[in-house]
């Protein structure tokens, strides 16, 4: 048996043969067209294009039928992008032009748009490279007459092993045929985790070599919650993981009904808050149906993903509309742009970093271009006239980085007063605790900003200087790390002290096995991905405050991360017994 550990992007246990999909390439060669061929070539690809469209459309009305809504969005962006200018006028433009062939001009064109996202730092954006690959693909495909590798249908139950996977190709997975998939590389924000999310297959990423080290027929049991895989394992660990997938989905259903019952508080009465992290904004509506009390964390970086590097105020504006329409009520919370500048590298005459994630990232980015940012920050105080609204800046590592946000914030509100705009200009303004400068230094911030998030996420990651998203160094990645520990409760403790509001919003918040001790720590409001809103809420219904701190202080006594880990599974299956919910 071997053991393999990767990156969990879509929870439940797959246990299956493994099915190695070959790697999908296409070379290109350089090759021109006589003058006389330029009007059949650019029908040739005018109805290839056609057809790929028409391919999209069928793709995302039938993932449609058995996802959420938010699925959609991915497969609407691609259709946006074969009617992009770079596709619809300039790959015609260089059959005319230049005589290239139509595969050629594809290529060369998806090229110049590939290249510069594949050198981008920010792993938000990295993770969007795949979408580019796919739409290339079918367009090749299509002038080729060639028939992609059939994923959709298998003789058997399988586990899909591959390199990489498309959008496209997680799509039109049968779920009746396919137990789970693994690939190579990829990391927790790409539209394919999204996907296989949304469609309830078990996935895991980030295994390095995977696709070759496994054998068509080779055994797999892939474990989606906490990211390990075992090839060929021997019986009595099979037995053990076919008992676990047996219970998963009863479990989550089991907890579905158990959350629609509970209190909105502990055991003995305190509120606890639970809101929503939002990553595409179609996830809003679902998020409330799971009784989110509103958005901790409404991640904006799609909308530059969907409009582009620039969106306008309108576009932004048009966005948080909607947002605030499903959320009816209930509070908006807005982090400006955070990722990284490689984005804007070329537009805005910023040169390439080394070392993007130390880099002039987030709220640096925002504060080097602040034209960025003042076009943001407008429409979200045009839209706080539409419901509840706060303003959170990401990656805040000085005071001198929140002053200098907030002086520009401060500006726009004048020219908004001055040019009769209707907005609110009592927008709170808080911050995220990312960096841990200012975790440690959270005192200097207490004055000035309004409210705090904690994102754990990257907190983790500088704290232990650990990639999360590389394979050979994730399992050093580690929540509860006791110097990680000490610094969130930390920063709890002091905000509570000073009566501002605290939560926490990266995956530590969302995991049952932290919920009791950040309860423990002070903290009354989570912001969670909506998949675990209702496991938190019946966890927390079920622990009474002491109870909690007690537990907080059991933890923060032990000096190994994983001892404390095993505590808090501990602490799980006791409120939340597997003899109950499977």
């Amino acid at each position: 048996m071997e053991i393999k550990n990767g990156i969990p992007v879509s929870p439940g246990v797959a246990i299956a043969p493994a099915y190695v999909l070959d790697s999908e390439s296409f070379r290109i060669p350089k090759r021109f067209i006589r003058k006389d061929e330029v009007e059949v070539e650019l029908k040739r690809f005018s109805i290839a294009r056609e057809q790929a469209v028409a391919e999209v459309r069928d793709i995302r009305d039938s993932v449609h039928s058995v996802a959420k809504d938010e699925v959609g969005l991915i497969f609407d962006a691609h259709l946006r992008m074969l009617e992009d200018p770079m596709i619809t006028r300039e790959i015609p433009e260089k059959i005319k032009q230049k005589r290239y062939t139509p595969e050629y001009a594809v290529s060369r064109v998806f090229k110049k748009i590939i290249k510069p996202i594949k050198e981008i730092g920010d792993s938000y954006f990295g993770q969007r490279v795949n979408d580019f690959y796919d739409i290339q693909k079918r367009l090749l495909r299509n002038l080729l007459g060639q028939q992609g590798q059939n994923i959709s249908k298998f003789a058997r139950k399988v586990i899909v092993v591959a390199h990489d996977l498309t959008p496209s190709q997680t799509a039109t997975l049968d779920k009746r045929n396919v137990a789970g998939f693994v690939t190579d590389v990829g990391g927790p924000t790409s539209h394919t985790a999204i996907l296989a999310n949304a469609l309830g297959i078990p996935a895991v990423v980030g295994l390095g070599t995977m696709s070759s080290d496994v054998s068509g027929g080779d055994l797999m049991i892939v474990d989606g919650k906490t990211g390990r895989v075992l090839i060929n394992p021997d019986e009595a660990t099979r037995a053990k993981y076919e008992a676990k997938s047996e219970s998963y989905h009863e479990r989550e259903k089991r907890l579905a009904d158990a959350a629609a019952k509970a209190e909105r508080k502990t055991k003995d009465g305190s509120a606890v808050n639970l809101y929503a992290n939002i990553e595409l904004d179609d996830e809003i509506e679902h998020a409330v149906e799971l009784g989110a009390d509103g958005v901790g964390l409404f991640r904006t970086e799609f909308i530059y993903s969907k409009f582009g590097a620039h969106p306008t105020e309108e576009q932004h504006l048009e966005v948080y509309k909607k947002a605030h329409a499903a959320l009816a009520g209930r509070v908006l919370t807005l982090r400006t742009m955070d990722f990284g500048a490689d984005k804007y590298a070329a537009e805005v005459g910023l040169e390439k970093e080394d070392n993007p994630f130390l880099g002039c990232r987030s709220i640096r980015l925002s504060l080097r271009e602040p034209q960025l940012l003042v076009t943001q920050v407008r429409a979200i105080l045009r839209c706080a006239t539409l419901g509840p609204t706060r303003m959170m800046l990401p990656m805040i590592g000085s005071i001198e980085e929140f002053r200098a946000a907030r002086q520009i914030i401060d500006t726009v509100k004048q020219d908004l007063a001055r040019e009769g705009v209707q907005h609110r200009a009592d927008v709170p303004l808080g911050m995220m605790v990312e960096v841990p400068s200012a975790a440690v230094c959270i005192d200097s911030f207490l004055e000035e900003s309004q409210f705090f998030s904690i994102g754990t996420n990257d907190l983790v990651q500088y704290t232990l200087a650990v990639d999360r998203n590389n394979q050979y160094v994730a399992n050093l990645f580690k929540h509860t790390n006791p110097a990680v520990l000490r610094l969130v409760r930390g920063v709890i403790k002091a905000c509570n002290a000073a009566k501002r509001p605290v939560s926490v919003c990266g995956e530590m918040a969302g995991e049952s096995h932290f919920a009791m001790l950040l309860l423990g720590f002070g903290l009354r409001d989570f912001s969670v991905g909506p998949t675990s809103l209702a496991e938190l809420r019946t966890l927390i219904s079920r622990i009474t405050v002491a109870e909690a701190e007690a537990f907080a202080d059991k933890a923060m006594g032990i000096g190994l991360a994983d001892e404390i880990h095993n505590l808090l599974e501990a602490e799980v299956e006791r409120l939340l017994p597997s003899s109950e919910f499977g």
